[in-house]
């Protein structure tokens, strides 16, 4: 039997649209849903004390919150590589 090594398979031409979405993007998907349902599951009142400051908010408000600055510390970071790999 003589193997096919070469020959490439003939295509639709259509291509979905997830084929199309990367590992990084289906993890970073992934990671914000998770963020989500956990903010749904935590909407009681709590109190976060900080240095001299007091805030009573709602919990989900909080998370959501920390993990906005928490994307915006990854994409500055990200940002400060990009300008250190690019040449002057």
């Amino acid at each position: 039997m003589a193997k096919d090594r070469g020959t490439p398979k003939p295509t639709t031409g259509k291509s979905s649209a997830l084929s199309k979405v990367s590992l990084p993007q289906w993890i970073a998907l992934g990671l914000t849903v998770l963020a989500v349902v956990f903010i749904v599951q935590n909407r009681t009142t709590v109190r976060i004390d900080l240095f001299w400051v007091s805030v009573e908010s709602p919990l989900w408000f909080i998370l959501a919150v920390v993990f906005l600055v928490g994307w915006v510390v990854g994409v500055l970071a990200a940002r400060g590589r990009y300008r250190q790999r690019r040449p002057h």
